[in-house]
């Protein structure tokens, strides 16, 4: 896992956030983490509907990619599987 990538994991696990993230160095997407949340079975956690999920990383300073706060439209298919931004 690339050291960002890792830096990204241990400071969401700290704020009790399970996944696996991405950053996105190049290509349309440049400058955003994908976050993916997987249970134990390899099924994706829910996105649609985990308000608790969406405003914990909403208040690290996460945003969607047209800049706006994270809800239950910012995951793929209602899965935890989105693109964001860090603010701050």
């Amino acid at each position: 896992m690339r050291p960002e990538n890792k830096r990204m994991q241990n400071f969401l696990a700290k704020n009790g956030i399970d996944c696996v993230p991405k950053y996105i160095s190049e290509g349309s997407m440049k400058g955003q983490w994908r976050l993916v949340g997987k249970n134990p079975d390899g099924s994706y956690q829910k996105w649609y509907g985990n308000t608790a999920l969406q405003n914990k990383l909403n208040s690290l300073g996460f945003i969607d990619g047209q800049g706006h706060r994270l809800n239950n439209l910012s995951g793929n298919g209602g899965l935890f599987s989105i693109f964001v931004k860090k603010t701050r």
